[in-house]
């Protein structure tokens, strides 16, 4: 019995439409199991970001003014380490880099930093976005000062270059021999902006005048901060 052409044709047709369903179905069952299983192995969340208002209030929290030894001015965020802490553990504590607290505090030597080491922890200025050592004013040591020099027309603290020179070091690797220049200088705001260059680092040094105003008002430092 011979079978019709025709229905040879429409067999084959079958066949084929089968067979390429079922090999449809197969890889796209072994696909959806494929990308199950790369889920499964990689992080697909958002990771949350602290931002320069929170890690700032976080710096402000946790750390306390230095002890002022006499000076007129001193960094107002002091952290003491604590045992088994590491540079880099103290840096995620405080949602910062810990290369910039060691820069911060001109460390050469991280391994070096054991329990009850002092660290001035620098926070994120809102006003410029960048990362700046704040200080306190010693009222006690600027009203004595103020009475030291009231007779004097001629101070090394008269000139904000000089004060930034001796004050500001050694925070941000500022050093005596790096070049130290005066930006601006407001007397009637009582506050002067001094440039230090060390090498491929710039920093700046916020100076204001605590009592009197003008030639006869002395500068104390009151931030410095990194510009890269």
């Amino acid at each position: 019995m011979r079978i019709p052409t025709a229905v040879i044709l429409v067999t084959i047709l079958c066949l084929g439409f089968l067979f390429s369903s079922t090999t449809y179905f197969y890889n796209k069952s072994r696909l959806i199991s494929s990308k199950k299983n790369n889920n499964q192995s990689v992080f697909s969340g958002e990771i949350p970001q602290l931002t320069a208002s929170q890690t700032s209030k976080i710096v402000d929290e946790q750390t306390k003014p230095a002890d002022p030894k006499g000076r007129l001015s001193y960094p107002k965020n002091v952290y003491t380490v604590e045992t088994k802490e590491t540079l880099f553990g103290i840096g995620v504590k405080f949602g910062i880099d810990w290369k910039l607290i060691k820069l911060a505090n001109s460390i050469t030597n991280e391994n070096l930093i054991q329990s009850g080491y002092t660290l001035v922890i620098p926070r994120n200025e809102s006003t410029t976005d960048m990362y700046r050592v704040t200080f306190a004013i010693n009222e006690d040591k600027a009203s004595e000062l103020n009475r030291e020099l009231r007779e004097k027309s001629n101070d090394p603290n008269f000139n904000p270059v000089e004060v930034a020179r001796r004050d500001a070091i050694p925070y941000f690797g500022l050093t005596s021999q790096d070049e130290f220049t005066l930006l601006e200088q407001d007397d009637s705001r009582a506050t002067a902006l001094v440039q230090a260059k060390n090498g491929t680092n710039s920093t700046v040094v916020g100076l204001y005048q605590p009592k009197e105003r003008g030639k006869k008002g002395f500068w104390a430092v009151l931030y410095v901060e990194l510009r890269y």
